[in-house]
């Protein structure tokens, strides 16, 4: 069984959230979202324990550039991988910097957004 919720409508933000997934606790929450620009984002709500005594309720909006998912849909499922790639890299630079602000006794935001845009497909 799947320890985490994912509400992806489309197979392939579906799955970009499995990409990235472990990347996270269990229950973390996998959602897909379009802005009133139309413009696609993959939400990722999760509860961290590493960011003081008690857990907080974290958001991550990847927010897709439009032209560039257009081209990762377009491409044939077996050049995905590096797009896959590029979203893990931006996500775990993300969290990673999270933990940097920590450890600096910087506040650390409830809410993310991460751009994907050029580099991603």
């Amino acid at each position: 069984m799947d320890d985490y919720q994912y509400d992806c409508p489309s197979a392939d933000i579906d799955t970009l959230a499995h990409v990235i997934c472990d990347l996270f606790p269990e229950q973390t929450q996998f959602a897909e979202r379009r802005d009133d620009a139309r413009r696609t984002s993959l939400v990722i709500h999760y509860v961290a324990m590493r960011f003081g005594s008690s857990a907080r309720r974290i958001a991550i909006d990847v927010r897709f550039d439009p032209a560039a998912l257009a081209r990762y849909r377009a491409l044939p499922p077996r050049m995905h991988s590096r797009s896959y790639a590029v979203l893990r890299a931006y996500v775990e630079a993300t969290l990673g910097s999270l933990e940097e602000m920590y450890a600096n006794g910087q506040s650390v935001p409830r809410e993310v957004d991460i751009e994907m845009g050029e580099d991603f497909a």
